[in-house]
């Protein structure tokens, strides 16, 4: 009696949902907890909360000019202190090492008027005119 030849076992072609959906829900919880507002500077802990924020993710970039301004009115480009009188000055130092031209202001929401307004002044001093203010979405918390 002779034995048919052997064949060689057919291709699977099916991937295994579970494992798949199980990578993909991971990644999503992950990427979804990704914002420009979580940025932890300085101690700013208290954005100021607005019901519709727009995504400012290359504030997260290593290279990007954040001015941050804490709720005493101390003021810091990148983790530098900055002194109000060579604030333009740092800033301009700052996008002098390349990225993009615009600067992000972190500042607390309890952070006063005047401390924030003089930062401001101070960039478009620097001559940049594309100034981005870092907030948290109300409808978030």
């Amino acid at each position: 009696m002779r034995r048919p030849p052997r064949r060689s076992p057919k291709p699977i072609c099916s991937i295994n949902m579970t494992a798949f959906l199980s990578i993909q829900l991971v990644l999503l919880v992950l990427f979804m907890n990704r914002t420009g507002a979580d940025l932890p500077i300085h101690g700013v802990v208290n954005l100021p909360k607005v019901k519709n924020p727009a995504p400012m993710l290359w504030a997260l970039r290593d290279d990007a000019t954040v001015v941050a301004i804490q709720r005493d009115g101390k003021v810091y480009v990148g983790h530098d202190v900055a002194n109000p009188d060579y604030l333009p000055a740092m800033i301009r130092k700052s996008l002098d090492r390349g990225g993009e031209h615009k600067v992000y202001i972190n500042a607390d929401r309890r952070t006063r008027y005047k401390d924030v307004r003089e930062a401001v002044a101070a960039v478009r001093s620097a001559g940049v005119e594309d100034i981005g203010f870092l907030v948290t979405d109300a409808k978030r918390y």
